[in-house]
C-alpha cells in the first residue's frame, strides 16, 4: 500500500521550492567552487581571498536562478535593487560563516581547503534558504 504513495511524494517534492533551491544552490556552488579552485591553484591567491571571489560569482548565479525559477513569490518584485541588497546581506552573512569555517577547518586540521569548503557550504545552505524564503520570497511576512 505504501509503495503506491511513494511516486506521489517524490513527484510533489520535485515540484517544491526547496527542491528547486537545492538545484539552484548546486549550480551556484559549482560556479563558486570552480572560482575558488581557479583563483587558488591557477592565480595563486590565498584560499580565503579565493573564497570571496567564488562567493561573489555564486551570489550572482544564485540570485538570478532564485528570482527566475526557484521561488514562486517575490516580496520586492519591481524593486530589484532593494531585493538584491537584502539578498546580498544574507549571502554576506553566509560568506562570513563560510570564511570562518573554511579557516578553522583548514588551519586546525590536515583537511584540504576544498573539503573545508564543502563543510562550510553545509553550514550555510539551510540558513540561506530559510532566511531568503522568510525575508524575500514569502507573502506571509509582507
Amino acid at each position: 500500500m505504501m509503495l503506491g504513495k511513494q511516486p506521489d511524494l517524490v513527484s510533489k517534492f520535485l515540484r517544491t521550492e526547496f527542491f528547486r533551491y537545492i538545484v539552484s544552490g548546486s549550480i551556484a556552488f559549482i560556479f563558486d567552487f570552480s572560482v575558488l579552485v581557479f583563483c587558488t591553484e591557477v592565480l595563486a591567491m590565498h584560499y580565503l581571498y579565493s573564497n570571496i571571489a567564488g562567493y561573489a560569482v555564486g551570489l550572482v548565479v544564485s540570485y538570478t536562478i532564485n528570482v527566475i525559477w526557484v521561488f514562486n513569490y517575490r516580496r520586492f518584485n519591481g524593486k530589484q535593487r532593494r531585493e538584491f541588497a537584502y539578498f546580498t546581506l544574507i549571502v554576506l552573512f553566509g560568506l562570513v560563516t563560510s570564511e570562518l569555517v573554511l579557516w578553522l577547518v583548514t588551519e586546525s586540521s590536515e583537511i584540504h581547503y576544498t573539503w573545508a569548503k564543502v563543510v562550510a557550504t553545509f553550514f550555510v545552505f539551510l540558513f540561506n534558504f530559510i532566511t531568503k524564503k522568510w525575508l524575500l520570497f514569502s507573502p506571509a511576512h509582507a
